[in-house]
Order: structure tokens, then C-alpha cells, then sequence
């Protein structure tokens, strides 16, 4: 028997509210991050909910593929007075769809390419998890030669200091330095004093991507990509809106130096970076969480750098050079085998800080269809990731009053904010639970303040429409 794409998207949006939220800052937002808090505490016992939390609200139920379409007339009658407080003061493009069906039920310069901003990060995550499929971990290891060990970096920004670490912890947990310290020392054996050599040879090409802005790093907003980092390269690990380190291998290193004292082995000489040779033998190892619980983490709260790792991840496995330029090129060809559409689509880093990456909202759209098909299950993390409208993430504090709340708890959707640039793409039920895909790109406004409700606005228009053959 056929089963329908939104049918089967059944399970992957159901969305049980009154979650805890904290902050985090995406320093090239304009305002702060949401993220959510874990559900539970560290006995495993409920977390109380603060007296702030949006209420309980039921799960949503099972979407029906034979409810009544909606029509482009409809749609588009729905969507005419909303679309004015957008293009004021800015330039807006954007496509709506029928999930099932792909349908275009509205459209303005689907085809035209746009500054992204981190709505790039849909296309990542795509990618990452067509070409390497959802368990796949990264692995920081230890090689030695002789007496002198090499820290290899696989490219998981992710890694904390300890296993009881405050900094970066929380779902999904995080490999330790800690950790790989001790085994390395364990494999060791009765090795006590060791030269240590970094390894960051697995990515290459220049620190900086066209179009970023040289703040990125001292504002928090990255680490120039390495493929040894620790923290996320954050200086101060227990500020997530620390500045970054400028040389993250250098600083994973000099942690990893005290660690293998406190196991008992003592580094001489000089701490170098070098690359470990065919000759070198394994000491030990380290694994990030599941691919499938990053690439949600990332979504949900705009991660930068595991955008940038994961698109060089990419690159790696499909053969292409881990440098920014092969990163986007692979990206893009990933997504081009499911079936987006790529024509336009160009991109300087796999993050969206650049603003010279360019999208469509037509492989928005095609990305986002991609994710909730029937043929494509390895995607189904994107989706899980998406933020949902005044709950999760990116959205925690927007959809909260009117007239966009009508999209509370029922849209889940990726952000994009750059300076003059904002961008939202993702999935709502309208009024008669119908599953509808949506991407509104708006570039050049002068107030991301006033654009960025009326874009939200915008889509929960779809949340409200009985559009079945009028507004």
C-alpha cells in the first residue's frame, strides 16, 4: 500500500511541549539563542518546570493525507496583506508547498538566489547525513612513533575538557580530552616521558572563509575551522558567548598536556603541530555522539562550528578537499543526488556566515520535502532538529504573542539572521492539517526588529489558513 510522505512524517514531528529552555548567543544574531535544557537532572529525575514555561499542550496527532488541499489561490490570498510589512525596507523571495504533493502554492523568485544565513545549515545537515548516515561518529585519536605521540584531530569541534566538565554539556554528551588522556597513558604502559606532536592535518586551506567577517572569531561566533579543536575553541569554557581561540589546535593541545600529567606521563620539549605518518601505530581513541544528535543539536541552536565540520566531513568521505571551497562543492552535490534543486546555489562556507553563500528557496523547499520523504529516512534527523515556534531553540522566544502565537507548538523551523539578511524555512500544519513547507529569504531590510516578526507573522498565516479555495 502507498503511504503518502506526510503520513509517514507522523512520528518525526510529534511534539511534546513544556520544555525548559536556556540561552546561548550566535554572536552574528541580533539577539540571543535558545536552547533547550535537558528534561532532566543529573539523577535523572524531572526537571521543574519555572513558572515561565509555556503550558502543556496535547501532542500533535497523526497528520491525514486525505484532508482537503489547499489551493495557490487560497494560499496566496492568505498570504497578500502579510507579505507587505516584510518587503518594507526589504527585498523579500520565498516559495510555499504542499509536502505531500510539492505543489507550489505560493511563490515570489523561487529561483532567484538569496543570502541564506544559517538556513545554509539545512543543506549541512542534508548532506552530512545522505553521505555518512546517522550513527557515524568522529574520532579524536592518539598515534605514536617511538616516544612521541600525535594528537589526531578527526574533526569533532565538540570534544570538552573532562567528562564532568561543565562547558558544552547536556544532550548530546560530548567526547573528553579527559578520557582519551587516560587511555593513552593506559596504552603507554610503562612510557613515561613522551614528545607530543597535533595532528590537524585532516582539514586544510585558509582560516577564514569569503565573506566572513574578521569579528567572527573575537565576538564568539566560531573558531577558525580546525580539525582539532576543544570546546569549540571557546576561550573561557564555561562562557558559550566567549570569544574564540584564533589557533584551536595549539589550545587543545595545551590541555592535553596537563592531562597527561595528572595520568602520570610528562611531555618534553616543545609542543609542535605535525602530521602522524603511515608508520605510526594506534594508542587510543575518542568518539563524538551519533551524527543523527549532532546534526539536531546543530539546527536547534544554529551551531557554526559543527556546520563547518560536518560539511568538511563531507567533503572527506566524498573525496574532495576539507577546505571551505570542497566543503560547499560537496554539499551541494549531495544535496543535488536527492533530488534539490541546485541551480543558483553556491556557497563559501557550509554554515551560512558568509554573505556571499547564495540559495534558492526552491532547494530550501527541495531539502526540506527531501527530509520528511518516505524514501529518504536517513534525513529524518533534520526534522527533528528544526526549532519549534516559542518552544525550542532559535524560535523559544518568537511565535509568543500575537498574531503570530497561532503558530506556537505547530511550526518547526530553521532561522537565518545576518546583518541586513533574514531568513526561515520549514514546516506547519494549516487549519486543516494539511502538512505545508515554506522558505521567506528577506535581504536588505534596515531593522532585523521589524522584519523579523513580520516574517514570523508571514508563516503563521499558513498555521491559521483553511485554504482550501479562500483565504
Amino acid at each position: 500500500m502507498r503511504t503518502s510522505n506526510a503520513a509517514t512524517l507522523a512520528v518525526a514531528i510529534l511534539v511534546t511541549v513544556g520544555v525548559t529552555v536556556g540561552y546561548a548567543v550566535d554572536h552574528h544574531h541580533s539577539s540571543p539563542k535558545p536552547v533547550a535544557a535537558p528534561s532532566t537532572t543529573s539523577s535523572g529525575s524531572p526537571m521543574p518546570l519555572p513558572s515561565s514555561a509555556p503550558p502543556r499542550l496535547p501532542v500533535l496527532g497523526r497528520l491525514d493525507p486525505t484532508v482537503a488541499r489547499p489551493t495557490a489561490h487560497g494560499v496566496t490570498a492568505r498570504l497578500a496583506s502579510a507579505t507587505g510589512p516584510v518587503t518594507s525596507g526589504a527585498h523579500l523571495v520565498g516559495e510555499v508547498a504542499d509536502a505531500d504533493t510539492g505543489a507550489v502554492l505560493w511563490a515570489r523568485g523561487a529561483g532567484v538566489p538569496e543570502p541564506p544565513a544559517s538556513t545554509t545549515k539545512l543543506l549541512t545537515a542534508a548532506a552530512a547525513l545522505d553521505a555518512l548516515g546517522p550513527n557515524f561518529r568522529l574520532q579524536t585519536t592518539t598515534r605514536l612513533v617511538a616516544r612521541t605521540v600525535y594528537l589526531v584531530g578527526g574533526g569533532d569541534p565538540t570534544v570538552v575538557r573532562s567528562d564532568n566538565g561543565t562547558a558544552g554539556q547536556g544532550y548530546p554528551a560530548p567526547a573528553s580530552l579527559a578520557t582519551l588522556a587516560r587511555r593513552t597513558a593506559k596504552a603507554l604502559g610503562t612510557v613515561r616521558n613522551v614528545r607530543l606532536r597535533l595532528d590537524a592535518s585532516a582539514w586544510s586551506g585558509p582560516s577564514m572563509a569569503r565573506g566572513w567577517k574578521p569579528s567572527y572569531v573575537t565576538e564568539g561566533d566560531i573558531t577558525p575551522p580546525s580539525a582539532l579543536e576543544l570546546n569549540e575553541g571557546r576561550i573561557d569554557p564555561s562562557d558559550e558567548f566567549a570569544s574564540r581561540s584564533p589557533t584551536p589546535a595549539a589550545q587543545a593541545g595545551d590541555v592535553f598536556v596537563d592531562l597527561l600529567r595528572a595520568d602520570g606521563v610528562h611531555v618534553i620539549g616543545k609542543v609542535a603541530l605535525a602530521t602522524a605518518g603511515a608508520g605510526s601505530s594506534p594508542l587510543a581513541s575518542i568518539e563524538s555522539p551519533p551524527l543523527s544528535a549532532m546534526v539536531e543539536n546543530m539546527l536547534t541552536v544554529s551551531d557554526d562550528d559543527v556546520a563547518e565540520a560536518l560539511g568538511r566531513a563531507v567533503a572527506r568521505h566524498d573525496h574532495v578537499a576539507a577546505t571551505f571551497t570542497g566543503a560547499g562543492q560537496a554539499v551541494i552535490a549531495r544535496v543535488a543526488s536527492l533530488g534539490v534543486p541546485t541551480t543558483g546555489v553556491s556557497l563559501q562556507d557550509t554554515s551560512g556566515l558568509s554573505h556571499l553563500d547564495r540559495i534558492t528557496p526552491a532547494a530550501l523547499i527541495g531539502v526540506l520535502r527531501a527530509a520528511i520523504s518516505s524514501r529518504h529516512p536517513q534525513l529524518r534527523a533534520v526534522v527533528q532538529g528544526l526549532p519549534i515556534a516559542s518552544l525550542t531553540g532559535t524560535l523559544a522566544t518568537r511565535y509568543t504573542t500575537k498574531p503570530a502565537v497561532k503558530a506556537a507548538g505547530v511550526l518547526r523551523a530553521k532561522t537565518g539572521t545576518l546583518s541586513g539578511v533574514n531568513t526561515l524555512a520549514g514546516l506547519v500544519t494549516d487549519r486543516s492539517g494539511r502538512l505545508l513547507v515554506f522558505a521567506f529569504m528577506a535581504s536588505g531590510a534596515a531593522s532585523p526588529g521589524l522584519t523579523v516578526p513580520a516574517l514570523d507573522n508571514l508563516a503563521s498565516r499558513l498555521a491559521g489558513c483553511g485554504c482550501g479555495g479562500g483565504a
